[in-house]
């Protein structure tokens, strides 16, 4: 796969710690291999309503602490495909992104691949419970502003094969093919708020949406995670650098870039 440089937000970074540490941030964690709940719950119905975008994500839900649990990353859409990756940043002199795991997800199949970049490796995923019907109530529509588009406020339910409904408040931007560039679940205990910026309505390559050519294949999301987390583990004793050995000569960076 032909190495591309980063472009706006669409770089999806490799993993790497901060450097010159005496001790490696230990960066993988069970469940890591999860897809956020946007991605792979009633959310992602509601991103799918143009042919192809690029955003940047910034996202929070509320805890059951009272606090708020943060989310940013880069989003691409195809054709009811999506592609998230997910940024966390070291604080600091020698801030980097950390990572190098990323998800694609296809909504119409409900299931995709949880892929790491340092192990240059995927695995399937796939969740038993997806959505069935999507309502949209326009008739009480509201014109606000949202993340500098104007926009259409409305209500939104999705209902799901397990029999449960999800309520959304979707800000549609207007100058912008009415693509959701906020969505809510609205005031209570576990509200989440996504914002989308940065949008661009043009169609990535196909190729995005499936595992790069030479990365090897998992059985499951969890046995490539424990592969990561023991990996990480072997190297945080004997305080090495970087990460991940390198996985031979067909590795490297996987960076999409959208279409001109």
């Amino acid at each position: 796969m032909k190495i591309l440089p980063p472009i706006g937000c669409l770089a999806l970074a490799a993993a790497v710690l901060a450097g010159c540490s005496t001790k490696p941030k230990l960066l993988y964690h069970a469940g890591d291999e999860k897809p956020p709940d946007f991605l792979s719950g009633p959310a992602a119905l509601l991103l799918t309503n143009v042919d192809g975008f690029s955003a940047r994500l910034s996202g929070s839900t509320a805890s059951e602490s009272g606090g708020q649990n943060i989310l940013n990353g880069d989003l691409l859409g195809r054709e009811g495909s999506l592609v998230f990756q997910p940024q966390t940043n070291v604080k600091g002199k020698r801030k980097r992104s950390e990572g190098g795991t990323f998800f694609i997800w296809n909504e119409t199949a409900h299931a995709g691949f949880v892929l790491s970049d340092p192990l240059q490796a995927y695995a399937p995923t796939i969740l038993p419970i997806q959505p069935t019907n999507v309502m949209f109530n326009t008739n009480g529509a509201i014109q606000e502003e949202a993340n500098g588009h104007p926009c259409r406020r409305i209500e939104v339910d999705v209902q799901s094969s397990d029999g449960s409904t999800a309520h959304f408040r979707v800000w549609q931007a207007e100058d912008a093919k009415y693509f959701p560039v906020r969505i809510s679940t609205g005031p209570g205990p576990r509200e989440t708020v996504l914002n989308f910026s940065e949008v661009r309505l043009e169609l990535p390559a196909a190729p995005l949406f499936s595992p790069p050519d030479g990365f090897t294949r998992y059985d499951s999301s969890v046995a490539l995670m424990n592969e990561l987390i023991i990996r990480q583990s072997a190297l945080a004793k004997q305080n090495e650098l970087p990460l991940l050995p390198p996985a031979g000569p067909t590795a490297g960076t996987w960076r999409p870039t959208p279409a001109q």
